[in-house]
């Protein structure tokens, strides 16, 4: 949540790099209608058309039934408003906001006010039923699988602790994929090119393949490959172009699934997928040079790669359910960074005090930092479910389960300053361990090894029961058994005396809670309320130097209590109402929400000795509201239209922290709106065209809270997005615009040692995709 200021890299190397009155009107219009709407439906149109199944809450059901703020992405809405990355995705989702700090592997999300580049995460993702959640690391951002072969998106929004557990605080994102088919061959094939502005060619083509094995196996197989050219320039000394469009990337991503049932009663369903990104460097650019173009001496370059094998297995007996999810996820970020400011000029300042000439010909060698972050992460979830209320039509439904993980992360960080023996020797007469005491060997200056465990088992429940005709009840509890464990190699003259080993351990048990309340006033007016607890595990911070103890006292904590960090909480509440009016072609959902988050982790700086810590700190509070509008105009045309409102803020702040009571949460949207406008017609029996426009709005938000910082305040701006085309049998064409006006408003200015940076919207794009399907 809290930002360290980046000069606190000098001493620092182990630390981040980038460290509702609508919706009342809803509820009340709705209560008070239901007895006009069931007559207004009297003929409705076919229940297929309207039901949207989603397994939110670990079972399919209706996602109007469900007592939480949902937005389900189908594959043709994702299709037709190019929804391609998480960017696309936070402009179309309320109250999801997600920053970028300048490539695919490093960004952060957050979900109505609740995020954080600090600690564990706040917002969980999962493939499927998998979990993909890890926690922040230094260099490495949230963990996104590609958007490929989706049947559906779901965001849950607000705390999700019952049946997801920790890191949920903010939400959970699912990506549900496309399983296999058992009775027929089919797939599709899709090609994509286009033009970046300012930038480049771009391609895609991406897969999938159904085949059926016999009458009880099949497998699906999907595939994509892409790169984006980028639009960021490189200029040399003398500010001439030498390297164009350096922040480009390449991906690939393969997914496998095989599905085997025995008989009607059991489906094992085994998966994997692989992905791999290369990034040739950011797309962060000097805002003091012309436009998008930076003067690096090192690229920033990376290979972010993940895998994720699984194994579901689901077994009925008679009506009841019986799941198991095995799964093991892999994710390593390999990167390089440029920390000639950092380092450099740091080791620069120390041989050359007065800052003379030779200050300023080591401060110009070239820094450079090797940071490669692992993760491997096993689970295993077991539950048992009664079949649902609408399908055994009793008065209760239930589940019961166990959850087990082992979180293991490595972090090898090792940082150099190139030429650095040559140039003392040659500027000093003598070696580095001459003059700094530690002999620089191959030119390395320092290096810090963390590892981190994470074990924790949980039991859960969650039921439901009709109090009356119209009234369910629902009532979930989850309770989590935590272990964490540290160890720490490091050493070199930037480790500054920290203990060349180290280890800290703490362990945790949260209790979470849920009680819900669902007033179902017909078949299209379901109202709902409710009070639910998140929270997120806690952890250990890297050892400090005997110097900070000072620094950590006029904090209120000690050396010991220091090292170890406790899981934050909160507590959100939830009035919201699903409704479909005018025989289903009107459909209006909305929510109020208030969170409060209490004991936050986040990161303060030890003034007196220039480390920072991850400390439980300080409180904040969310609110706001989400609508959701679709209508059906014509039998061609449909209008959506989406919004939230949003006011994350400080209310008690903390020593060592520069946030203030009353200032906003960092990177939060005060509002955001969507308008899209959506046409298909048949032109004949095997010929129909289609056509979309769409409008995002994104509010201001802060980066900072320092008033003087850059990155202060962010700007508002907004996207617009076109595509149409037609369909011809099994093939379809398209012709898109991605930022049709090409807003160009740097988003993000981050300042790091005097040079503020940018970052933009990606510039205008304009592309053709033709699809096959099979």
């Amino acid at each position: 949540m809290l930002n360290m200021p980046a000069s606190a890299f000098l001493r620092n190397r182990r630390t981040s790099l980038a460290t509702s009155g609508v919706i009342a009107g809803l509820l009340v219009s709705a209560s008070f209608g239901a007895q006009a709407q069931t007559a207004e439906l009297a003929a409705p149109v076919a229940e297929d058309s309207t039901i949207v199944v989603v397994t939110a809450q670990k079972r399919k059901e209706n996602v109007r039934e469900v007592p939480l703020s949902i937005t389900v992405l189908s594959a043709d809405k994702l299709a037709k408003q190019h929804v391609e990355d998480y960017a696309d995705l936070a402009r179309t989702v309320p109250g999801l906001s997600f920053t970028n700090t300048g490539n695919s592997g490093t960004s952060r999300i957050t979900l109505r006010g609740i995020g954080s580049s600090s600690g564990a995460a706040t917002v969980g993702i999962y493939l499927n039923d998998v979990s993909l959640t890890i926690p922040n690391q230094f260099f490495t951002g949230v963990t996104l699988p590609r958007l490929f072969d989706l049947d559906h998106v779901e965001v849950l929004r607000g705390p999700q602790g019952t049946l997801y557990g920790d890191s949920s605080l903010g939400g959970t994102m699912r990506f549900i994929t496309v399983q296999p088919n058992l009775n027929r061959y089919g797939g599709y094939l899709t090609g994509d090119i286009s033009n970046t502005s300012g930038g480049g060619d771009n391609g895609r083509i991406e897969g999938a393949i159904n085949l059926p094995l016999g009458d009880r196996v099949a497998l699906r197989v999907a595939a994509q490959s892409e790169y984006a050219s980028g639009f960021v320039d490189h200029v040399d000394a003398e500010g001439a172009v030498d390297n164009k469009d350096v922040n480009s990337e390449r991906t690939n991503a393969v997914r496998a699934t095989l599905l085997i049932q025995p008989n009607d009663t059991l489906k094992i369903t085994p998966a994997i997928q692989w992905q791999e990104t290369h990034s040739a460097d950011t797309g962060i650019f000097d805002t003091s040079l012309p436009k998008f173009q930076e003067a690096k001496g090192i690229r920033e370059s990376g290979i972010d790669t993940m895998y994720v094998p699984s194994l579901t297995i689901e077994k009925t007996f008679g009506d009841y359910a019986l799941t198991s999810v095995t799964s093991f996820m892999y994710r390593q970020l390999k990167r390089q960074f440029d920390a000639t400011i950092y380092d450099s000029e740091y080791v620069a300042s120390a041989l050359d005090p007065d800052f003379g000439d030779n200050f300023a010909t080591i401060a110009s060698l070239p820094g450079i930092m090797y940071n490669t972050d692992t993760v491997q992460n096993w689970s295993q979830e077991v539950r048992f479910s009664s079949p649902s209320i609408k399908a055994s039509g009793k008065r209760y439904e239930w589940q019961v389960g166990a959850y087990y993980n082992y979180l293991r992360t490595r972090t090898l960080d090792d940082e150099f300053v190139l030429g650095i023996n040559d140039t003392v020797q040659a500027l000093y007469g003598a070696t580095v361990e001459d003059m700094l005491g530690y002999a620089a060997p191959n030119d390395q200056m320092g290096y810090f090894h963390p590892r981190r465990w994470l074990e924790q088992g949980a039991v859960f429940a969650e039921g439901s029961y009709m109090v009356a005709s119209k009234l369910k009840a629902t009532v979930g509890v989850r309770q989590a058994y935590a272990w964490n464990r540290f160890v720490s190699q490091e050493g070199g003259w930037l480790a500054d005396g920290t203990p060349p080993e180290d280890a800290a351990k703490s362990n945790a048990h949260p209790l979470t809670p849920k009680v819900a309340v669902t007033y179902i006033a017909n078949d299209n007016v379901n109202l709902y309320g409710s009070a639910t607890k998140g929270y997120r595990l806690g952890g250990q911070n890297d050892a400090l130097p005997n110097f900070c103890a000072a620094a950590i006292g006029d904090l209120g904590l000690t050396v010991a209590g220091s090292r170890s960090y406790k899981p934050d909480s909160l507590w959100a509440y939830e009035l919201g109402a699903k409704t479909q009016w005018l025989n289903r072609r009107l459909t209006i959902n909305g929510s109020l929400y208030s969170i409060d988050w209490n004991n936050i982790q986040q990161q303060l700086r030890l003034a007196s000795c220039g480390y920072v810590i991850t400390a439980n700190a300080g409180n904040a509070k969310s609110q706001g509201a989400e609508l959701e509008i679709n209508a059906r105009v014509t039998d061609a045309f449909t209008l959506s239209v989406s919004g939230s409102l949003s006011d994350a803020h400080i209310t008690k702040e903390a020593a060592g922290s520069s946030a203030k009571v009353g200032q906003k949460v960092l990177g939060v949207p005060d509002k955001s709106l969507m308008v899209g406008l959506d046409y298909s017609a048949p032109v004949n029996d095997d010929t129909s065209v289609f056509a979309s426009l769409n409008w995002n709005y994104t509010g201001k938000s802060y980066g900072s809270f320092s008033v003087t910082n850059t990155d202060y305040e962010r700007p508002s701006y907004s996207v617009v997005n076109t595509n149409f085309g037609l369909s011809y049998k099994d093939l379809t064409l398209s012709v898109y615009v991605k930022n049709l006006l090409d807003d160009q408003t740097i988003i993000q200015k981050p300042s790091v040692l005097f040079i503020t940076q940018g970052l933009t919207v990606w510039p205008r794009t304009v592309g053709m995709s033709l699809s096959k399907q099979f």
